[in-house]
């Protein structure tokens, strides 16, 4: 896609460089930034690391597929598709639900390297190679989902839209419009949430920091700054918990990176000195809770049919479908 272009790339890279917050994109990219974070992913998330939490994608995957077993034709397209393993869980529930049904999948993923990994995902999950298409895009950088992804999916088949593990990296509300854009009638969206555990909500965001603050998530944050020419030893990540800057009364843990020693960052014509006690934006992650998920939906024009909550609360899978019109 035009968005992952190198002039458009080298162009965010400035931009982050310069007001010394990175893209998210760019902790993507590369092969071994696309292989720490599945280390990562491994280690710390809920679905790979709780038994209760990786049900959750199977069940979720089961009520989609009994949902369109009365389809002959069934298109999936991941936005965000990482690793592909929850994704080949659907495609499998769905040969299941009706083994004749023709089934397509468009992983979309930053990263060249997971868009070929989830592609794998996919064949091992019995797809033949030509039902598979990855793209590589930058999704902060298109408006209209709807208008760049409805050209490779086929206007006869019923549609799965999945977005799984994006919602936290959004501004909030800021993407809901544009997943209500690729539902029609009778299509899903699959949506999962980082949660906050527990009725107090400033406590439920503290008590998983951990998930966060911990030696592979600070390698794999800091990949972009040492290609960049940091040191390894001219700063460290902090991890502090904020409010949403944009007044959403949401909380989010930030990955900060806060310079020790006087150092440069530099990419082609731009480069930022930074002091001992300067920050670098890396990385944010908005925590939800069902209640929240369920208003920014609804917001949308979208209806919250079912959700699956770990036993631990800390992550949600919400299934949801088109209201005949928002907000009824």
């Amino acid at each position: 896609h035009p968005t992952q272009f190198p002039d458009a790339v080298a162009d965010a890279l400035r931009t982050s460089v310069r007001e010394r917050r990175m893209d998210h994109r760019f902790h993507y990219e590369s092969p071994l930034q696309a292989r720490r974070w599945l280390r990562v992913h491994a280690a710390y998330s809920p679905a790979s690391t709780d038994p209760a939490g990786a049900a959750l994608y199977a069940d979720a995957a089961a009520a989609a597929a009994e949902h369109l077993r009365d389809r002959d034709a069934v298109d999936v397209i991941s936005l965000g598709s990482g690793g592909g393993a929850k994704d080949a869980r659907l495609l499998a529930a769905l040969a299941r639900a009706r083994p004749g049904a023709s089934r397509r999948y468009v992983p979309v993923d930053v990263s060249p390297g997971l868009a070929l990994v989830s592609r794998q995902a996919a064949l091992d999950a019995g797809l033949a190679p030509g039902a598979v298409t990855p793209c590589v895009a930058d999704l902060g950088g298109i408006p209209d989902w709807a208008g760049e992804f409805d050209a490779v999916l086929r206007p006869e088949a019923g549609r799965v839209v999945l977005f799984y593990g994006m919602l936290p990296n959004f501004p909030p509300g800021t993407t809901t419009d544009r997943l209500a854009g690729l539902l029609r009638p009778g299509d899903l969206l699959l949506v999962s949430a980082n949660l906050a555990p527990g009725p107090d909500y400033p406590a439920g965001v503290e008590a998983v920091r951990l998930l966060y603050d911990n030696p592979p998530t600070r390698e794999w944050l800091s990949t972009v700054l040492h290609d960049l020419g940091a040191g390894r030893d001219d700063f460290e990540v902090r991890f502090p918990v904020a409010p949403c800057p944009h007044g959403s009364g949401l909380l989010r843990i930030e990955a900060r990176a806060v310079f020790t020693r006087p150092a440069e960052i530099a990419f082609e014509d731009v480069t930022e000195h930074l002091a001992p006690g300067d920050d670098f934006l890396l990385f944010h992650s908005y925590r939800h809770t069902p209640a929240i998920v369920d208003r920014h939906l609804d917001r949308a024009g979208l209806r919250v049919a079912h959700q699956w909550i770990n036993p631990a609360g800390d992550e949600g899978v919400f299934l949801a479908e088109r209201r005949a019109s928002p907000g009824r």
